[in-house]
Order: structure tokens, then C-alpha cells, then sequence
């Protein structure tokens, strides 16, 4: 089997690349010119003793802004699988979060459709990576949202999640997609759940509004295995998949990475909706003067405030057969433990 793998230098992109790897495939990745996986593109080193991986991952530079560069790229030759995870999670405004996630997903499908009109093989599946947040937030702890809810994106991020998701739907040109809607990913090499992790060692937790706010989780790898599931199995076909593992408070979370740093949490804080606004404006104008995203802004700090960030994956396991397998407490173990041999926390 060969796959393309877009966003593959990314968190839930490097996991997915490993895994389908072991499993045989042949890994394509698309990679935008000047960045990192451009400029290293050789096989990771095993480390001594560890068996050599069944299949084999290539790199292949293109550029999204110019359609031309997709459309002669080998890497779609004979393509069974696209996994499309580019894309931004911070953005100074709509336009830069729709330049980051509709652009290229609109980019790659005309590149696609294009070569197939001239009579290249199609792939068998494109696999959309959305986002919870296109979905929205559940009006109450009991309402997780499902798959067939109107949608309900309430900031940039999440109308160009949702805004990407159409592309797919409308300019797929008869290729069979699928959607996948993650919830909070957490796991080995996250950026996101990393300052919650520093914190929780030292035995402080620092809540964004209320500590009993609640939200779906899930594990990278019990997402990759459904991002898997999602490009092979027929039922994925023309359906869109919330994915999680669990509900879980914030407490629940600090709590467990507390746990898996062996130290309980003694300082606990609500941080009031007024300071965190405050926050975000001053991440807005940190921004601005920097010209590029800060990891405090507005956006986030608006995409933050709901108090119910829960989804329903039913779907997902009923017709693809997702099983949760990495519980919180282990998940929270696995992911301390590697940021403690990486030097994060």
C-alpha cells in the first residue's frame, strides 16, 4: 500500500508516518520547501538492536501555493491513501487560518483531480484531518455533539476547519474521502498539553476557567490507529468520524499527569475568564509586533472558554471498530515518561 502524508512533521503527522510504516506501507511525504523535513529527508536512525520497519518512507518537496508542483509530484503516482494533516492551529486572523487550512486543502485536491482527468489512477481514499472545533461545543455535559449536528464553529479556527471540510466534500472529483474529526490529542511530542504536563510536576494546576470544565480526549496513537481505519476500511467511505477515548475534566487531566510525575497537585487555581482575555490582548499585540502567531492570543483564549468541549465517537466505533486502548492515567505515564527522557519537562 502507498500513502501520501500530508503535515507529517506534525505531532499526529510523525506518529501516523511510523505507524503505517511498520505496517508495510510505502510512506510518501508531502513537504513544503525550506522547512526541517525538507532539508533532512533520510530514514530516522533505529537504535541499536531494534528490528528494521516493514515499509519505507520517501519525502517529496512541493509547493501548495503553486497547484503545478502538486500535479507533477511522483509522490501521488499510483497513490492508495491521502492523509491531508497540513495545516495551522495559530493564526494572527480568518485570513491566515484559511490560507493555512482551506488553501492547500483546495490545492491538493485540484492537483489530484487534475491528474486523474488525465488519466492517472485515483487514489482509493482521501482522508481529511479536521478538527473538533468545526464541529463546535456541546450546549451541556449530556449533548455531546455528534456527527449529524448542525455545526457550530464560533472562531477562526474552527470556520476554516469547517470551511476546509466543504472543499473536501464539493472537490473531492468522485474520490471517495473521509472525515475525521479528532478531539483533544494528547500524547509523546504534543506542544499543546506540554505547559498542563510542566505544571502538574511540580504539583500545580492552573485551570482556564473552571477545573470541572470538561472535554473529550483521546491518545495520538489510538487516533492514528482510526485515521488507519478511516483510509481502508469501505464503510469510511463518504462519512465523517468524531474521534475520543474519553470525557475528562481538566482536573481529571492535571491530576493524572500529576500522578504520572509521582507528585500530587498542592496549588490549585481557576484563572478568571477577565485575566485570560486580558492575556489574549496581550498575545494579540505580542503578535503583531512579532508578525507571527504567539501561543497566548485572543483565538485561543476565545476557543478555550466553552465549558463543554465533548463529542461523540459512537460513530466511529460502531462502523469502524475504534477501540480506545491507552486509558488517561496510562496515556498521562506514557506521555510524562518521554518528555522526561526528551528534556521537556
Amino acid at each position: 500500500m502507498i500513502a501520501v502524508v500530508t503535515g507529517s512533521s506534525g505531532f499526529i503527522g510523525a506518529r501516523l508516518v511510523d505507524a503505517l510504516v511498520w505496517r508495510g506501507w510505502t510512506v510518501r511525504r508531502l513537504a513544503r520547501a525550506g522547512t526541517p523535513l525538507a532539508e533532512a529527508a533520510a530514514e530516522p536512525a533505529r537504535p541499536p538492536g531494534a528490528p528494521a520497519p516493514l515499509g519505507t518512507r520517501e519525502t517529496h518537496v512541493v509547493d501548495f501555493t503553486r497547484p503545478e508542483t502538486l500535479e507533477a509530484s511522483p509522490a501521488l503516482d499510483d497513490a492508495d491513501v491521502v492523509f491531508h494533516l497540513a495545516g495551522v492551529t495559530k493564526g494572527r486572523g480568518e485570513d491566515e487560518f484559511r490560507a493555512g487550512n482551506v488553501a492547500p486543502t483546495r490545492a491538493l485536491l485540484d492537483a489530484i483531480t487534475a491528474r486523474v482527468a488525465a488519466g492517472a489512477r485515483p487514489p482509493k481514499r482521501f482522508v481529511y484531518v479536521s478538527s473538533q472545533a468545526a464541529a463546535g461545543p456541546a450546549p451541556a455535559a449530556e449533548q455531546p455533539v455528534g456527527e449529524d449536528d448542525p455545526p457550530q464553529p464560533f472562531e477562526p479556527y474552527g470556520r476554516s476547519k469547517l470551511e476546509a471540510e466543504a472543499v473536501v466534500r464539493e472537490h473531492a472529483g468522485g474520490i471517495p474521502w473521509t472525515i475525521v474529526r479528532p478531539s483533544a490529542v494528547y500524547g509523546p511530542g504534543d506542544n499543546d498539553f506540554l505547559t498542563l504536563f510542566r505544571q502538574a510536576a511540580h504539583g500545580v494546576g492552573v485551570y482556564p476557567g473552571s477545573r470541572e470544565a470538561r472535554l473529550s480526549i483521546v491518545y495520538v496513537d489510538d487516533l492514528v490507529d482510526a485515521l488507519v481505519r478511516a483510509g481502508t476500511l469501505p464503510a469510511a467511505a463518504g462519512r465523517v468520524y468524531f474521534v475520543e477515548s474519553e470525557a475528562v475534566s481538566w482536573r481529571d487531566v492535571y491530576r493524572a499527569a500529576a500522578a504520572a510525575a509521582h507528585f500530587p497537585l498542592r496549588f490549585e487555581l481557576d484563572v478568571p475568564a477577565w485575566v485570560l482575555g486580558v492575556a489574549g490582548r496581550a498575545g494579540d499585540v505580542a503578535s503583531r509586533v512579532l508578525r507571527r502567531p504567539t501561543l497566548v492570543s485572543s483565538q485561543k483564549v476565545t476557543l478555550g472558554r466553552p465549558r463543554w468541549w465533548l463529542c461523540d465517537g459512537t460513530r466511529a466505533r460502531d462502523e469502524l471498530g475504534v477501540v480506545s486502548r491507552v486509558s488517561l492515567a496510562d496515556g498521562a505515564k506514557r506521555t510524562m515518561r518521554w518528555y522526561r527522557e526528551k528534556g521537556w519537562v
